[in-house]
């Protein structure tokens, strides 16, 4: 792997781990206000509310993970493109 695609891959994941925590934590938040009743509405503690919170996190990673790597490699692109670094790439012959 060349060093120009190893500075690519390595903004691409960092943008991508990054975008992955927050679409993880808004859909997770969302999940988990849906699922507060269940556990108010029975009388049990807040270490309960917790446990049931974590068990959703399994269920939600496949699904937000194409998400976040859209927007990782779309935000990657701009800001590539914002810093004319693919203009540089592309001058020093680099192929699409």
């Amino acid at each position: 792997m060349k060093v120009v695609e190893r500075y690519i891959m390595r903004r691409a994941t960092a943008m991508f781990l990054a975008a992955l925590a927050w679409t993880l934590a808004i859909v997770w938040t969302t999940q988990v206000l849906a699922k507060i009743d269940l556990v108010t509405d029975s009388g049990q503690s807040a270490l309960t509310f917790f446990e049931v919170a974590a068990l959703i996190i399994p269920s939600i990673v496949p699904i937000v993970v194409p998400f976040a790597l859209v927007v990782a490699v779309a935000q990657t692109l701009s800001a590539m493109n914002t810093d004319s670094e693919l203009a540089v790439i592309n001058a020093a012959g680099a192929s699409r």
